[in-house]
């Protein structure tokens, strides 16, 4: 199989540093940064002496991916957006249009954190935020229906990628899929996933995401693309952060081994 799929969008890093005054949302940015970081270079630039903060280019770059060029996706939408983080890009999606979103954090501070942002934002009334693992989401699935995913970002915590694939395109079976991931290098044709153990700093990013199984698969760009196609997802749009070379402070993104995809449902 080939990875020479050329991506159906390029990157307006104009747009990109136009939003550096369109995204600012200084209190609880600066409060993430004060409560969870502390150290404010490594993630957020700051602005007007430390009194806001911009988002970094990576989350800009998503940003203008879902929403600006796929805003007309999110009009009366029902959406899952698996890993939220701090619900940031649920926001968003209820600002673009969605009528309503699910959102699953399992790091316990950051899903209080994300409940505070809805909160703040007054859209706790169409956004149910959750403390839940993938796990116990995909056991205790209710049936609801959901006319879009967002997988972001989260499929090379996991591992099992293959099982909650399967749960999303078989069970969920959105009309949309939003999908980002860090992809490995190829070097089996079919593709291949790399099995990953986490050092002593990220031991509690895994210990989140995978209870107690210390360890997470990386798909290669083959892999990824032959899991798109086993589940026939149509790519309505694909992006690879080559010409992301430069900017912003994500090193897969810089050395353009993130993969970006809208999946369509036939």
């Amino acid at each position: 199989m080939s990875t020479d799929l050329a991506p159906t969008i390029q990157m307006d890093f104009a747009a990109l540093d136009h939003l550096k005054d369109e995204m600012t949302d200084s209190g609880y940015v600066e409060f993430i940064w004060h409560k969870v970081y502390g150290d404010k270079d490594a993630v957020f630039e700051s602005l007007d002496n430390h009194k806001s903060w911009h988002f970094p280019e990576c989350w800009r770059a998503r940003y203008w991916l879902n929403y600006v060029k796929h805003g007309s996706l999110f009009q009366d939408a029902n959406v899952l957006e698996i890993g939220s983080l701090f619900n940031f890009y649920s926001v968003w999606s209820v600002m673009a249009g969605a009528k309503s979103v699910h959102a699953i954090e399992p790091h316990k501070d950051r899903y209080e954190l994300a409940k505070e942002y809805v909160n703040i934002r007054d859209m706790a009334s169409q956004i149910k935020s959750e403390n839940a693992s993938i796990e116990s989401f995909m056991h205790n699935y209710d049936g609801q229906k959901y006319d879009m995913v967002f997988f972001q970002d989260v499929m090379y915590y996991l591992h099992n990628p293959l099982e909650v694939m399967h749960f999303i395109s078989k069970t969920l079976k959105p009309k949309y899929l939003f999908l980002e991931t860090s992809v490995v290098d190829d070097f089996a044709e079919d593709g291949h996933f790399v099995l990953h153990k986490p050092n002593e700093t990220a031991m509690d990013e895994f210990q989140v995401w995978d209870k107690e199984i210390m360890s997470s698969l990386t798909p290669s760009r083959n892999a990824l693309r032959n899991l798109i196609n086993t589940y026939d997802w149509k790519i309505i749009t694909y992006y690879n952060y080559k010409d992301f070379i430069g900017h912003g402070e994500s090193p897969p993104r810089k050395d353009g081994r993130k993969d970006y995809y809208v999946l369509e449902r036939p």
